[in-house]
């Protein structure tokens, strides 16, 4: 499981040191870069690809994202700084962010305030509004792929290893990897028309997880199993804040905000305005955008 810890790449420019996390598609390393005598992260496919007859087309795919991804160039984003193919196999090199990810400070049971968590969030819409700028999709937003870089409360959206083109007005199709709980209904769906409104839902269910302490419940059950909204499980949520991130989760994409900026500018404006200033986006004052609402999706407020 863990072969490669140890590793030496590029000569002895790097040398892995210990697994960070895996997933179906990729393994991150925190790792040395030895000439400069930095911590930096590795990522590679994961080993299960290693026998895979689309091998080729797998690391082709990491290569690409590599590139793109390496052009997202945003506080609130990990930097990618290096690329290579070592032995026929690819590897990204990636900054290191100390610090814990959301989901560590989170769970289990410590909700987040109001302010604090629209904060996160909110740095978390401008790194995305760059990624959909570039044409991409995340795909993966979640508490644990959100660092709190320590000693400070600027947070840092990590974990590419699915994020994938989208092409505005057409169905693709992708390979449907998902976290249960953050993941839109499209994503269950190898061939499915995505936008940004696919990461729109992931970013309301963070915040819903960052207000409540509580993974909510998967979009492929809500159909069986209804999702309490946040104020039902933490009252002193604002019932603006609460029907912002009903509105960001509906199970159908046509009744979500289409873009990230629309979906921001349902939370209140005085929450918009206590990020860190590091964000460099939309005014927290503009006019809140006008959204189709599905009455099945929103709870009842008072």
């Amino acid at each position: 499981m863990n072969s490669l810890v140890g590793k030496t790449l590029q000569g002895g420019k790097y040398s892995l040191e210990e697994e960070l996390g895996r997933g179906g598609f990729g393994v991150t390393f925190k790792a040395t870069h030895h000439y400069l005598g930095q911590t930096v992260v590795i990522k590679t496919l994961n080993e299960s690809f290693h026998l895979h007859p689309e091998f080729a087309h797998f690391q082709r795919r990491f290569q690409d994202e590599a590139r793109a991804l390496a052009l997202c160039i945003h506080p609130n984003i990990v930097r990618v700084s290096d690329f290579f193919v070592e032995a026929g196999w690819p590897y990204m090199v990636m900054d290191y962010v100390p610090g814990p990810t959301l989901q560590e400070v989170v769970f289990p049971g410590r909700p987040l305030d109001e302010a604090t968590a629209v904060n996160y969030i909110r740095q978390v819409g401008e790194a995305l509004r760059v990624v959909h700028q570039k044409g991409l999709l995340h795909r993966d937003i979640k508490p644990a792929n959100v660092i709190l870089r320590r000693g400070t409360q600027e947070v840092v959206l990590i974990d590419f290893g699915i994020a994938r083109e989208f092409t505005a007005e057409s169905s693709q199709t992708h390979t449907s990897m998902v976290s249960d709980g953050y993941a839109p209904i499209e994503q269950y769906l190898s061939k499915v028309k995505r936008t940004p409104a696919t990461d729109v839902y992931g970013l309301a269910a963070t915040l819903y997880a960052l207000l409540t302490a509580h993974i909510p419940t998967p979009a492929v059950i809500r159909d069986r199993q209804p999702m309490s909204a946040p104020r039902e499980l933490q009252p002193q949520i604002s019932a603006a804040v609460n029907q912002a991130v009903m509105r960001g989760m509906a199970v159908e994409a046509r009744y979500r905000p289409a873009t990230v900026d629309e979906w921001l500018s349902l939370l209140p404006a005085s929450l918009l305005g206590t990020s860190n200033g590091s964000n460099t986006g939309s005014s927290p004052t503009q006019t809140a955008v006008t959204i189709p609402i599905d009455p099945h999706q929103l709870p009842q407020t008072t």
